[in-house]
C-alpha cells in the first residue's frame, strides 16, 4: 500500500465527516518551496468533537487511533495523530479551530496537483499561510528549529508573495520581526 493510498482513505473519511481540510506542513512548504523529505503529512482541518466519531469511524480498519486522545487533543486545542498502518504513514491533524489563522487557511486553500500523495487535486494551504504558520511554529518553539527556517526561506525564495497579506497575518501572529526578518535576507521573486 503506498502513500496515494493512504491519502485517499483518509480524505474519504474527511469528506464522510463532513470535516474541511487542507494539506499544510511540510507537504505544503515542499510544494512551494524547496524540498525535502518528511514521514508524516500535516492537515489542517476543521474537525470539531461532534465530527470526530463519524470521522474516525469512517477511516476503517486500515487506521489506527486513539479515540480518548484525539478527543483530549480537540479539547485542548492541539494536533491528534492517524496512522495508515498498511504503509506505516501518520496523519497529523490540526484542528483549524485552535489556530488564529486556521480557518482562514481553509477558507484561502487552493487546489492543486500533488505528486507523491493524490492522483486528484488537493486542498493546500497558500504560501503566504504556510510561511505564516512556520514563522508562528518557529517562534513556538523558541526560534531554534533550523528546519522550520529553512523551510520559510525557500518558499520566500521560490514565490512570488502578497506581503500585504504577510504582514496583516503576521501582526495578528506576533511574528512581524520574523517575517520582516526573512523578507529584508532573502531574495526572491516579485512581491505584490
Amino acid at each position: 500500500m503506498s502513500v496515494e493510498d493512504g491519502f485517499s482513505r483518509l480524505r474519504a473519511a474527511l469528506d464522510a465527516a463532513g470535516v474541511r481540510f487542507a494539506v499544510g506542513g511540510s507537504w505544503a512548504s515542499t510544494t512551494f518551496g524547496e524540498p525535502r523529505f518528511t514521514n508524516d503529512i500535516d492537515l489542517v482541518a476543521d474537525v470539531t468533537l461532534a465530527k470526530l466519531g463519524p470521522f474516525l469511524a469512517a477511516l476503517g480498519s486500515s487506521f489506527y487511533w486513539d479515540a480518548e486522545e484525539a478527543e483530549a487533543s480537540i479539547r485542548a486545542g492541539r494536533a491528534f495523530n492517524v496512522i495508515y498502518m498498511p504503509a506505516a504513514l501518520k496523519f497529523d491533524l490540526f484542528p483549524a479551530r485552535a489556530y488564529p489563522m486556521g480557518l482562514v487557511e481553509l477558507e484561502r486553500a487552493i487546489q492543486l496537483g500533488c505528486p507523491g500523495l493524490s492522483l486528484e487535486p488537493v486542498p493546500i494551504v497558500t504560501p503566504e499561510d504556510i510561511v505564516l504558520a512556520k514563522l508562528h511554529w518557529y517562534k513556538s518553539g523558541g526560534g531554534t528549529s533550523e528546519r522550520q527556517w529553512r523551510d520559510i526561506v525557500g518558499i520566500v525564495r521560490a514565490v512570488g508573495l502578497d506581503t500585504v497579506y504577510l504582514q496583516k497575518g503576521a501582526g495578528m501572529l506576533g511574528v512581524t520581526a520574523l517575517l520582516e526578518k526573512v523578507l529584508r535576507e532573502t531574495p526572491g521573486p516579485g512581491r505584490i
